[in-house]
């Protein structure tokens, strides 16, 4: 929380408004000629924490606009502690965002070479549990093996019956799979600065499986952690509980 010791309600609350407000026009940009509701509006559409609780934000603007003296700007009525809690929390979420990579439980990652065979990839999967392996050639991420999207190309073949699924396995390389399914489309790359709720946004995009995350944000940086679908929950949890 926002707090400053031996604060009332009503100025925690008007810092916490003060705060939030300044954060957003920072981060994104904004005028002081609009206002904290067309603010608010405004942000939605480009911050997750904001959408969720956009509503709430435009009534604690009308709150704001109710506790404080137009002229001589005191406060004139103290808010209940709900709501300055609730406007503490957004703004700390906002003005300190916390990092998508500091919440990961584990930061080492299971990886494959791209020359490897789709029996190694599946021998590994089993062995690891995990439904998502980055891929690398020569240091640079190329893909990522994903359970489900393997077991559909996997079934299609053999569905054709033109080759057997031990020779397939067996001599087919992970790259070579990539080549006859593009290895973009379920994940994306973030730099290690990015935050859990830019995270949150990117897997917006439902065909996504993976972020991963890189010291720099690219396929040659170093590798930091990965975050799959099976982390939204938490991730949305430590936002709740921030």
């Amino acid at each position: 929380m926002v707090k400053t010791l031996n604060c009332t309600n009503g100025t925690r609350f008007v810092n916490a408004y003060n705060l939030l407000d300044h954060s957003l026009r920072t981060q994104y940009n904004f005028k002081n000629n609009i206002s904290f509701s067309d603010l608010i509006r405004r942000c939605a559409s480009l911050n997750q924490v904001i959408r969720l609780y956009e509503d709430d934000l435009i009534d604690l603007a009308r709150l704001r606009n109710a506790i404080i003296h137009s002229k001589s700007e005191q406060v004139i009525a103290e808010p209940h502690n709900d709501v300055v809690e609730l406007m503490e929390k957004v703004a700390k979420i906002i003005s300190t965002p916390p990092a998508a990579l500091q919440a990961l439980k584990h930061t080492t990652v299971d990886v494959i070479a791209a020359e490897s065979s789709l029996k190694d990839y599946i021998i590994m999967s089993a062995k690891v549990g995990h439904s998502n392996i980055p891929v690398y050639k020569r240091n640079m991420l190329i893909g990522v093996m994903q359970r489900h999207s393997f077991l559909e190309q996997l079934g299609l073949v053999i569905g054709t019956g033109n080759v057997s699924i031990d020779q397939y396995l067996g001599t087919t390389t992970i790259e070579q799979f990539f080549h006859e399914r593009p290895a973009h489309e379920h994940f994306r790359i973030v730099s290690a600065r990015a935050t859990i709720e830019e995270v949150l946004a990117i897997f917006g995009d439902r065909k996504l499986t993976a972020v991963i995350i890189t010291d720099n944000g690219t396929s040659g940086g170093n590798l930091k952690g990965i975050v799959t679908n099976a982390d939204i929950i938490g991730l949305m949890q430590i936002l709740d509980d921030y």
